[in-house]
Order: C-alpha cells, then structure tokens, then sequence
C-alpha cells in the first residue's frame, strides 16, 4: 500500500496500518516518548499533550480536539501548533501562539470534518508543535446510506454545466446540517449560506450547486447529520462528463423582456419564463434577492414548458429563477429581473407630535398624520425606526380611503440608559417618511 495522502485520508482510505513518520519535519536530537502518544525532541521546552476529543463521532461529524501546550524552558516561544491526519505532510488545520517561560497554555481548540466513510473506521491524528508532538487513534462510526435524494445517483453532464444535488430530510419534523465534499475536497456546509435554511424551510431539502470544467468522473458526497439523534446519514453521486452528457436547460423567453420592472407599493407583476430541456424539465425555484427568500415554486413537464409567478418586489431586489431538470441540470437566466420601486406621490405623512423627553426605562410614544391625497383606497405598513443604528421597534398597518387623513401612534420601551440619549425617531411607509430627534433622560 502506498503512502496516503490527506485527501484519501479523509476520503476513507482504512489507515490503521499507516506507521507514523513522526520525525520526518522536527529533527532536534533524540526523542522521548510515553505512554499517552507525547513525543519531544530532548532539547525541546515545549510538551504537547491532547487534552479530550469527542471521538468517537459519527462519519461527517467534526472531530473536536482540546490541545494543551507546556514551555519547560526559561524564555517565551513562538511555535505553529499543526494538526495532522496519518503521515500526511499538510496540516489540516495550523494556529500559531507564543508559550511565556513555564506557562502551560490549556484549551486550545482544533479539528475537522470527518469525511462520511460507509463502514466503521479508525485513523491516527497528531498534534505537532516545535520538537514536540501527541498523537492519538479516533474511531470512526460508518455514515448509514441514504437514498432520498436529487438527481438519480449516477449523473452526465457536459463540461461546465452546473447541477442542483439534494438531499431531503431526514426528520421533516426536525433540522439537520449537510456538510458537502467534491472528489474528496470539502466544499462547504449548509451552515455558512442563508439561503439553505430558506431552502430547507420551503423545500425540505439541503442543496449544492455545482459545475464541473473537466472531463471525466468526480464524485460529489453529502453528510447528513440530524439535529435530533445520532449517527449519520451519507448521499453519493458519481457525474460522468462528457460532451455527450445531458445540457443546461435553455431559456427561450422571459416576459417581461425588460430588465429593470417598475411597480407601484401595492401592485403584482405576472413574470413568465419559457424553458426547454431534451430530457425533461422538473422545476422553477423563485428567489427573491436582498430578502432571500423563496417566492414560490412553479411545476414543469415535458421538454417544453413556461413557468409563471404573480408578485411585487422590494426596492433593487432581483427576481431569480433556478431553472431545474429531471436529470440534474440547472440554469438561471442573465440579467435576472430587477425591480424599481414607484412611489404613491399622493400618500404623505408627518409627525405631529411625541412623548419626549422620557425617563430611561418609560414608553416613547411618537404620532404621525398620514394623508391619502389620491382616488383610491391605499392600505400601506408603517414602520417606527430609532437609533443612529436603525432599528424597527414598532410597526402598524392601515387603510385609507380617498381623501382621508388619520393619526397612528406607534411606540417602544426605551432601554433604562445611565446617561442621557439623543437619538433620531423616523416613522416610515413605502412612499413617505418623516424623522424628528428624540430624547432619553437617564
């Protein structure tokens, strides 16, 4: 057997009969070594010693360990604390710390992410400081296979054709975090994007998109780990590429064919997009961006098929469709649409009045005289907003009919300050504003 790298390490490689080239960076004189795996050149002031882990773990888990550092010696030292996987020669992760004269330096937190192997496993891990190292065996529980996925687990795609992976939940009536690997690399997990747990929330499923530039086999992993018991749960995809795999979707028309959509506070817009595919189309996912949020999600079938959405939009948030197919291929079309807010130049409001100064702790009440100036109905959502840190701290919706003008007071307990406090108040709808200073005594 050859010499395992750190990528097939974590890919699952056994490794329990890697011997240990301890001495292969750190050669400063003999070694000394006992029982617990602590290893120091004999002119080294440094001892390292693994405090805890949280071994065993699940496959996919993050392998916690506590590291404590000793300087022996009479003068502070600089050192790079390494964390290593086998004989590989690459930490997987490095910190540096200065150790003072005979301080012991406790707590120190490294790990990783195992990578989800199918079978119970073992493999070595050693800490590595100046002259010194620990070394430690961590056993390994085998992720369970798991079959509720998307696309079907052997993909083909053309170069550079991006595919949407799924995995559903385990527990729909339960969260789980979904940590991903691409040909043995880790590649991101679903606690990082926000966008996941909106995905989760409406989909019931994690997700990754990827893109593959070369030719040939990769291998795309998810570990699966479910917020309410043990264990792990692993999907696996092999994606074959090759000029002859299956293509992006193609988006033949987006009605309408404007980029920038101007729409009034209160008012829907009915987009369109018209999507083919040769092996058949599955799905539009709507994203709506700045609010990251899903819209809705519009069925397909067939080869052909046009998807439709009826909505409004925030300010400079952009409409986003993830075109999907059957086989896996996705697509969003570019430039997505982007929407411009009109304002109702007949809705005005003003601020009449507030209860300013107030004692620290007291409710701050501000009141403002919103007016309808115009033809029609307009029912509109006022928002308070303080602090030179804006912040909403009271909202109210109301309806107004044509030429009506009606008070609202809208208010917040103010924090019990210890000094005195200026701050702006602004009262807020999606076609006026207006803003006076407030005060806090403490």
């Amino acid at each position: 057997m050859g010499r395992p790298t750190r990528r097939r390490l974590l890919r699952g490689v056994s490794t329990g009969s890697v011997v240990l080239a301890l001495d292969r960076r750190r050669g400063r004189g003999d070694r000394v070594s006992d029982p617990l795996g602590r290893r120091r050149s004999a002119d080294s002031p440094l001892e390292v010693r693994i405090e805890e882990t949280n071994a065993p773990v699940a496959a996919g888990e993050y392998l916690d360990v506590t590291v404590s550092i000793e300087n022996a010696g009479s003068t502070p030292v600089r050192t790079h604390v390494d964390f290593l996987v086998g004989s590989d020669v690459e930490p997987v992760s490095r910190i540096g710390t200065t150790i003072d004269a005979g301080e012991t330096r406790s707590g120190l937190g490294m790990g990783f992410h195992t990578y989800p192997v199918p079978t119970d496993d073992e493999f070595p891990i050693r800490i590595e400081v100046e002259g010194a190292s620990a070394e430690r065996t961590i056993s390994v529980a085998g992720a369970t296979t798991y079959e509720s996925v998307r696309p079907d687990p052997r993909v083909s795609v053309r170069p550079e054709t991006e595919v949407l992976f799924e995995v559903d939940a385990v527990d729909p009536d339960d969260g789980q975090t979904t940590i991903w690997w691409v040909d043995g690399e880790r590649v991101g997990d679903t606690l990082a994007d926000p966008w996941q747990s909106t995905y989760f929330l409406e989909t019931g499923a994690h997700y990754l998109r990827r893109s593959f530039d070369e030719p040939g086999s990769h291998e795309v992993t998810a570990a699966v780990l479910p917020d309410g018991e043990p264990g792990s749960y692993a999907a696996r995809w092999t994606v074959d590429v090759a000029p002859a795999g299956s293509p992006a979707p193609t988006i033949e028309a987006l009605r309408p064919a404007e980029e920038v959509i101007s729409v009034g506070s209160d008012e829907e817009v009915t987009f369109e997009l018209e999507a083919a595919h040769p092996n058949g189309l599955d799905r539009v996912v709507w994203w709506l961006t700045q609010a990251d949020s899903v819209l809705g999600v519009t069925g397909l079938a067939g080869e052909r098929d046009v998807a439709r959405l009826s909505t409004g939009g925030c300010h400079t948030c952009r409409l986003v469709p993830w075109v999907i197919c059957e086989d896996g291929p996705m697509a969003t079309p570019e430039p997505t649409w982007q929407f411009e807010t009109v304002r109702d130049e007949s809705i005005s409001l003003s601020i009449r009045e507030t209860i300013s100064p107030v004692a620290a702790g007291d409710r701050l009440e501000v009141t403002a005289d919103v007016e309808n100036a115009g033809s029609t109905t307009a029912t509109r959502n006022l928002e308070l907003v303080v602090g030179h840190d804006p912040t909403v701290v009271d909202e109210r919706t109301v309806s107004l009919d044509p030429g009506e003008t009606t008070a609202v007071t809208l208010a917040f307990e103010t924090y019990p300050t210890s000094q005195d406090e200026r701050f702006p108040a602004r009262i807020v709808t999606a076609d006026a504003a207006d803003e006076v200073t407030v005060r806090v005594s403490a």
